[in-house]
């Protein structure tokens, strides 16, 4: 997927509105897509910013709003986006058939946020998903092939002459180099974050300052030199 997707929040009671930048973006992360909010508390002042070129490919939008509410806003967005995602998000659930004439992407009930959220985002998640090969074929030192499964291995340890392979569902030993492993493995999404490791972006479900905590809950020493290019590859790939 691309890297960082622009996000637009947009609600006039400002007291909520960095609640709702953080969940979505929390949310957005779940699904491994890397996003970029920015909250306005009138759809004037962010018609302002869309105007002078500034876009967003995402809206949430609360309907009921001064000035101007959410559907005559995405009225105005669609004729010069309109491949833009607009997203209901209103605690007035009668509006939802005011919504409908700007086919939004979804109305997010504010009663419901979190679970109408989830399936938001869910839903809107298959947008980036590309399709991929599941498996790939790597060597140990000799040339004999293995065929290394992309959906279950979940990262390659150094343990001397050998790599440790290791899968969802255990693991395997070759004879080879990290190094070796890491040119034939960078192009499926594998990156280097540590001498001895070397991790399936796809496993990854948080980056700290110093560690790697995959899906499962394991924890994987991060190198600091490694940081940025592990964040910049987490983003821009997965």
């Amino acid at each position: 997927m691309r890297e960082n997707v622009t996000v637009a929040i947009c609600d006039d009671e400002e007291v909520v509105l960095p609640y709702l930048s953080r969940r979505i973006y929390e949310v957005f992360q779940k699904y491994r897509i890397c996003v970029v909010t920015e909250e306005y508390s009138s759809p004037v002042e962010l018609l302002k910013t869309v105007q002078n070129e500034k876009e967003y490919e995402i809206y949430f939008l609360d309907i009921d709003m001064p000035k101007m509410n959410g559907v005559e806003f995405g009225k105005i967005i669609l004729q010069s986006q309109p491949e833009a995602v607009l997203i209901f998000v209103s605690a007035k659930e009668e509006y939802v058939f005011q919504s409908l004439r700007v086919h939004p992407f979804f109305f997010i009930r504010k009663s419901r946020f979190e679970e109408d959220l989830e399936q938001a985002v869910s839903d809107l998640s298959q947008r980036y998903q590309k399709a991929e090969p599941k498996t790939c074929t790597i060597w140990d030192e000799l040339g004999h092939p293995f065929e290394m499964s992309l959906v279950d291995t979940l990262y390659l340890e150094a343990k001397d002459k050998y790599v440790n392979i290791v899968t969802k569902n255990g693991g395997f030993f070759i004879r080879n180099t990290l190094s070796d492993m890491e040119k034939t493995l960078e192009e499926y999404r594998f990156v280097r974050i540590h001498r001895s490791f070397l991790v399936n972006l796809r496993a990854i479900y948080m980056i700290k300052y110093d560690k790697v905590i995959l899906d499962d809950g394991q924890e994987l020493p991060l190198s600091r030199n490694k940081v940025a290019e592990v964040k910049r590859r987490f983003c821009q790939e997965v």
